[in-house]
């Protein structure tokens, strides 16, 4: 694989690594915002049933004063001789006490189901607040996460073109030395005028060979005559 392609596949793969990252967060955010938006919605519900059962408080608190307003005409009437009023104020009075009953079943009720509705709504705002600690700890473990096999990634992919340019390297210089070997015997070739240079002839190359091959004999001959006088110096007696 080419060190473009390397390149391109480890970016390729940091790009998928992003994309999978942000994906995780919107499904994250998105179940926040549910939870919060259920949160909400139940708030309501208490504020509603709340406010329901202080209109029933409020209904009560009237008819209690109606029913003082007639218990006190009923007393009046009686004082006055008047039963028939009397029995009608009282008749009134009943009727109220017994509407009074109802409600305060009905605020009863409405009681119970605002504590249910507050114990549902603290159950699920330590739920969301729980979520939300979660939600915010994960998408940071993931970050991290992605974050470190980006960089393991990207040290596998460098690693891997530094071995692939080391690779190159060698065998570039295993080449260098190749062709270093087969100058240098070129130029002894060359110089003993078995291969002619650049732009010579071959009546030159010749020419500079036999020059060559003289040079050598010369060198022989002075060689041998020092040789020979070594021997002649040494063989001659000593003069007392």
């Amino acid at each position: 694989m080419s060190i473009r392609d390397r390149l391109s596949k480890l970016w390729g793969s940091r790009q998928s690594g992003s994309g999978d990252t942000g994906a995780l967060k919107d499904r994250l955010d998105e179940t926040y915002r549910t939870q919060t938006a259920l949160l909400q919605q139940v708030r309501r519900g208490v504020a509603d049933v709340a406010t329901s059962r202080k209109r029933v408080d409020l209904q009560l608190a009237t008819i209690a004063q109606q029913a003082a307003n007639l218990d006190d005409q009923a007393r009046a009437s009686i004082a006055a001789g008047n039963d028939e009023d009397a029995r009608a104020a009282l008749t009134r009075k009943v009727m109220l006490e017994k509407t009074a009953d109802d409600l305060r079943v009905r605020r009863d009720d409405l009681k119970a189901e605002e504590d249910k509705l507050q114990l549902s709504a603290m159950k699920i705002e330590q739920d969301v607040e729980s979520f939300r600690v979660r939600k915010d700890t994960l998408a940071a473990r993931h970050s991290a996460a992605s974050a470190r096999a980006e960089i393991n990634s990207a040290t596998s992919g460098i690693n891997s073109t530094v071995s692939d340019v080391g690779q190159a390297m060698e065998a570039a210089e295993r080449r260098t030395r190749e062709l270093e070997a087969k100058a240098d015997a070129v130029d002894e070739l060359v110089t003993e005028g078995v291969v002619g240079r650049s732009g010579e002839s071959a009546d030159d190359a010749l020419a500079r060979q036999f020059d060559a091959a003289l040079d050598s004999a010369e060198v022989d001959r002075q060689l041998q005559q020092l040789t020979t006088q070594e021997d002649d110096d040494g063989s001659k007696p000593v003069q007392g």
